[in-house]
């Protein structure tokens, strides 16, 4: 290593054409990082390490730029209480979706914890499953970017210690249907939430443990692989068998960073370059990280992040292939900004309509979003905009983002609508 290291010093030192080429190269411009469908399950509040269009000590969100994560409902996590991680990713961070995630019995939670009833203050200690998803569809009145629930390590649970009943509970408690001082949900009433989804994490090793219960109360998976040092290599495989198990289920890849043991570099890449793919294929819906803290200062070594070379990855296959849109809605008649419209903005890929965000208008009228727009040059992205708010006829239109660029749109001019005497 030492005989290495003096060979390439006398090169740099007898070659300044060869110095002179490494440092165009390292000049070289770096896309921007725009918000996208990559996430984290847990934000964490810790600090990254440095790399090619990185700052060494931006804080993990920053660094990353996420623009979809997961947050526990529990009382604080990683260094974040529940309520900074809702007032981060929903107003500060105004990233593109959030998902809640439920504990289950055997992760330290309670199918029904009647106690746990406070919005921002979920319990530390066994956390209601059921109070859960109640809170995350009352704060989803107040947050459109949460798109709906994860039940952890479901099938650890299901059935034994969570049955079919208690899932129709915490669905219809998801969906915005009454649930008592006592954590009994009324079935019968209308549903106040009702685009919310619930989610159940999923191994690789459970891909035939499903019956028509949860095919008939789940929307989607949260897939992960266990030992994915071994198995990551199937990932395409196991795809396939979870689109013919779950049909017209919604899919959220999980990537491990670490999970009991290093993962290393190549399984990590491995998954997320194919989840990239699949993405922008319109097969699969997310793609989570877990977790923010295995890639932090706080917990890794700097040679560990460089192994991962997580900046360099995402720089070639990520990054670049983002866009950014910037709009505003006004009155059709005053020209006013209308604030707290709502916003829904749908990628159509392979004749499906995929989500990508609904958000608020701030008081300006304006919004902004991060999404894929394509590593195709001969084929453009195209997103459908709708816009509602009180009083005004509703409008959709049909935008593009472009790759690496910021986009603002033309104003959206809302014509008001009689109003109900």
């Amino acid at each position: 290593m030492t005989s290495m290291k003096r060979l390439l010093t006398t090169i740099l030192i007898l070659t300044p054409g060869l110095f002179s080429q490494s440092t165009f190269i390292a000049q070289t411009p770096t896309p921007a990082k725009f918000q996208g469908f990559l996430g984290t399950y847990h934000p964490f509040k810790g600090t990254a390490y440095g790399g090619p269009g990185w700052k060494d000590g931006d804080l993990m969100q920053q660094a990353f730029s996420f623009g979809e994560n997961a947050i526990i409902s529990q009382a604080s996590y990683n260094g974040y209480t529940f309520e900074e991680n809702i007032d981060n990713s929903c107003r500060n961070w105004d990233v593109n979706k959030v998902y809640g995630i439920l504990r289950p019995p055997t992760e330290q939670g309670a199918v029904n914890q009647p106690g746990d009833a406070d919005l921002f203050k979920p319990y530390a200690a066994l956390p209601g499953m059921i109070q859960g998803a109640h809170r995350f569809s009352e704060l989803a009145k107040r947050c459109p970017q949460i798109y709906g629930v994860i039940i952890d390590d479901f099938y650890n649970d299901y059935p034994s210690k969570l049955s079919g009943e208690n899932l129709r509970d915490i669905k219809d408690a998801l969906l915005g249907r009454p649930v008592d001082e006592n954590g009994k949900v009324n079935h019968s009433s209308p549903a106040t939430t009702p685009h919310l989804k619930l989610y159940a994490v999923l191994y690789n090793h459970q891909l035939d443990r499903v019956d028509q219960t949860v095919l008939d109360l789940i929307d989607g998976v949260s897939f992960w692989v266990w030992k994915q040092n071994e198995n990551y290599r199937q990932f395409d495989s196991y795809i396939e068998t979870v689109r013919k198990t779950y049909p017209g289920k919604e899919i959220i890849v999980g990537v491990y960073v670490f999970n009991g043991t290093v993962m290393t570099a190549a399984s990590v890449h491995h998954i997320i370059e194919r989840a990239i793919a699949l993405y922008a294929q319109g097969s699969v819906n997310s793609l989570l990280v877990f977790s923010a803290v295995w890639m932090s200062r706080e917990r890794i070594s700097r040679e560990r992040w460089d192994e991962l070379g997580l900046p360099q990855l995402l720089g070639q296959t990520y990054f670049p292939f983002l866009g950014e849109g910037k709009g505003r809605v006004v009155d059709a008649k005053t020209k006013k900004p209308i604030g707290n419209a709502l916003v829904s903005v749908t990628r159509l890929v392979g004749g499906k309509q995929l989500l990508t965000t609904r958000k608020l208008t701030d008081e300006r009228g304006e919004y902004r979003f991060g999404g894929w727009a394509g590593n195709d040059k001969n084929k453009r992205v195209d997103y459908e905009v709708r816009v509602e708010s009180n009083y005004y006829k509703s409008q959709t239109r049909r935008v593009n983002l472009r790759a690496n660029q910021r986009v603002s749109f033309s104003s959206t001019s809302l014509k008001s609508q009689n109003r109900a005497r």
